[in-house]
């Protein structure tokens, strides 16, 4: 059977999460959870706009989303948030290790010119980021067994 890109794309995607998984890397899916980040987000401006008496970095510390946006600190937050809405489409995954990270994943060598802009741009806001490449066959094979029985 043949693979387009988005079968590939998709491998790659499970390949690096289970990487992240083995290594108990804390990690965010961005295609698929970077609204959680922004409703996070959302949630703890409004908490504190309700109950002003207590700090914004106080409220993210103590979110029960911080295992979502992975911030310990509002402006980092904020910053975070910032960055998401005009850049998430070009990073896969948010990761944290010692430290947060960006994650592109991807088949091909060549990185497009909005990702490498993407890339300076987390750089200046002082995310590493890193690009997991896998090698995917072009083809996969694969056997249907047929079990008999039934009626």
């Amino acid at each position: 059977m043949e693979l387009d890109e988005n079968d590939k794309n998709a491998i790659v995607e499970i390949v690096a999460a289970k990487y992240f998984s083995k290594k108990d890397w804390k990690w965010i899916s961005l295609k698929k959870d970077v609204d959680r980040i922004y409703k996070a987000f959302d949630d703890l401006e409004d908490q504190y706009n309700k109950y002003p008496y207590m700090s914004k970095d106080w409220y993210v510390e103590n979110s029960s989303t911080k295992n979502i946006h992975m911030c310990t600190k509002w402006n980092e937050l904020n910053d975070l948030v910032n960055f998401m809405r005009s850049d998430s489409q070009y990073f896969d995954f948010l990761v944290h290790d010692n430290k947060k990270m960006l994650c592109i994943t991807t088949t091909s060598e060549i990185l497009s010119i909005e990702q490498k802009n993407a890339i300076s741009l987390a750089r200046q806001l002082r995310y590493n980021v890193f690009v997991f490449k896998a090698t995917i066959p072009e083809r996969i094979e694969f056997e249907l067994s047929q079990i008999g029985g039934g009626m």
